[in-house]
């Protein structure tokens, strides 16, 4: 059995060991006779708790893909990738869902409040969960086995890509870490400056020499090591302006410097659309890219969240796409069209459009289930593009139709790849330079990027800002970041970047600074006094 498979089976009876957050500050932890040293101390014991803070992004409780353990109102929406994905792509120009629930009403339009909104909820809940499972695992372990001690090392990166995620849609959630008390504690609130320095500090220990993390690309997949790290701090540091309030150019050589680690370990796929499919978990093709994964599987981990929400609410053929499901629900627009330079204009409605791959192999779009270019947006499912990027048929299994036999996906969803890799380091280098770079460097992962998508301008010799930000929208289409990278290329408010129902009007308005946030939920600040909201927000 495959360390993937492994990680998802310990992870699904791990859940059977603890029914909530707080069951970990107990002793048994359940109403199992299991109790907290022997958990740590029996290794497949321990390797559950580790898959479980693994699978904290993937999984949604132990009853089953219909039933959450987290209060919202649908147990998919309760998923974390699913949240994360949401508030990241629906609140900008490269998605809209057309469903008239109310939260998806707020992301369509950038419209939400302090009310609760599952999302958002769901996002902060699911990521402060993670946090607590990997302090107890911290707190209740140690360093004097080595294999413990790598162990100890992945959950400090997992932690701190929690904690990143807080940082970036939050700035000022309560801060815990294996040192703060459990049980009637409030937890103190951080702020982004701290909690920049602390995820930080955090990823340059784990990477350090000595450290007992794996070296970049040496662990067994699914589980990270330093490339992972490397890869969140290069992300880090290029967004450092977004959260410490003021640019400085030495954090632009920080990320150049991370990003080039991870650059050396991996390489880029051969084919970009394997990088995206069903079994891109077991294609030594896409695991040459592949830095850090959320890990999916159609028989163990079943939820209406992560791949299978992708795949499925974009599009309306049930036996399509390697699943046998359509939620008709995601679209997109022909402005975001138009970043791949394909003919939006002579593109035909109900059809296949093989013609944009020819463009750009990125280009994975399609007119097929629409009646009209022009996206609605918050109705209307046949009005606008729909995206293809994630396929649950297997790249090494050409021949066989996966929706004949799935309804859930196993596409792992790429959290960190050397792409991105390429793409900060570009920018990096393009910001310290001014704006323009003929950077060696530089230019040439812009042009591998090019080339590996079969496009013609792949030979360059210099490259601009915007033509970063032209390729980051091209090959980081619907992976979760769309509102970070509009954010640190100041377009998410602005009055001159817009989009349709941007601000809530039919053509876009710019929108109020404090929603490069989003708030607290309501329930964390009524319950702890050291709490509060975020600026913007009212109760």
């Amino acid at each position: 059995m495959d360390m993937k498979k492994i990680m998802i089976f310990a992870a699904v009876a791990a859940l059977t060991l603890t029914s909530c957050v707080g069951d970990l500050d107990q002793s048994p932890l359940s109403d199992t006779s299991i109790t907290s040293n022997e958990i740590y101390s029996n290794p497949t014991y321990r390797m559950g708790q580790l898959a479980k803070i693994y699978g904290g992004f993937t999984l949604v409780g132990q009853n089953g893909p219909g039933k959450a353990d987290i209060a919202v109102d649908d147990a998919g929406e309760s998923e974390f990738l699913r949240a994360m994905w949401s508030i990241q792509e629906i609140s900008t120009d490269a998605a809209k869902c057309v469903w008239g629930n109310q939260w998806n009403i707020e992301m369509d339009k950038d419209s939400w409040t302090t009310t609760k909104n599952s999302a958002i909820y769901a996002t902060y809940t699911r990521a402060m969960m993670m946090i607590t499972f990997a302090n107890d695992f911290i707190r209740n372990t140690n360093d004097d086995d080595s294999e413990v001690a790598t162990e100890r090392t992945e959950v400090r990166f997992l932690r701190a890509y929690a904690y990143w995620v807080l940082l970036d849609c939050f700035g000022n959630p309560p801060f815990v870490d294996e040192s703060t008390p459990i049980g009637d504690y409030q937890p103190k609130q951080t702020n982004p400056k701290d909690l920049f320095t602390y995820i930080e500090n955090e990823l340059n220990a784990i990477t350090a020499d000595g450290s007992a993390m794996k070296e970049a690309h040496t662990q067994v997949y699914p589980r990270v090591d330093k490339g992972a790290a490397y890869g969140l701090l290069a992300r880090l540091y290029i967004n450092h302006k977004t959260y410490l309030g003021t640019e400085d150019k030495a954090y632009y050589t920080k990320a150049m410097n991370a990003a080039s680690k991870v650059i050396a370990a991996y390489e880029l796929a051969d084919n970009y659309s394997a990088l995206f499919m069903g079994d891109n978990g077991e294609n030594p093709d896409a695991l040459k890219e592949i830095v850090y994964a959320s890990c999916y599987d159609a028989s163990k981990t079943q939820s209406y969240g992560g791949s299978t929400y992708i795949v499925v609410a974009g599009k309306n053929e049930s036996n399509s796409l390697g699943i046998n499901a359509s939620w008709s629900g995601l679209v997109t627009s022909t402005e975001y069209a138009n970043f791949f330079g394909i003919n939006t204009s002579a593109a035909k409605e109900g059809g296949d459009n093989p013609e944009f791959l020819q463009v750009d192999k990125r280009a994975l779009l399609s007119l097929k289930y629409s009646e009209s270019k022009d996206m609605v947006g918050d109705s209307d499912f046949p009005k606008g593009w729909h995206v293809t990027k994630f396929n649950n048929n297997h790249f090494l299994d050409p021949a066989t139709d996966y929706a004949t036999k799935e309804s859930f996906a196993s596409i792992d969803f790429p959290m960190i790849r050397a792409a991105e890799m390429y793409l900060i380091y570009a920018e990096a280098k393009t910001r310290i330079d001014g704006g323009n770079t003929s950077d060696v460097n530089a230019v040439k992962y812009i042009n591998d990027l090019r080339k590996r998508a079969g496009r013609v301008d792949a030979n360059v010799a210099s490259i601009s800002l915007n033509d970063v930000f032209t390729e980051i929208s091209r090959e980081l289409m619907w992976e979760g970041q769309r509102r970070t990278i509009l954010i640190r290329f100041d377009k998410f408010t602005s009055g001159t970047y817009l989009w349709r129902l941007k601000g809530g009007v039919k053509n876009g308005q710019a929108l109020p600074d404090y929603r490069k946030l989003f708030p607290l939920p309501s329930d964390d600040v009524l319950a702890n006094s050291n709490l509060k909201q975020n600026a913007g927000y009212t109760e």
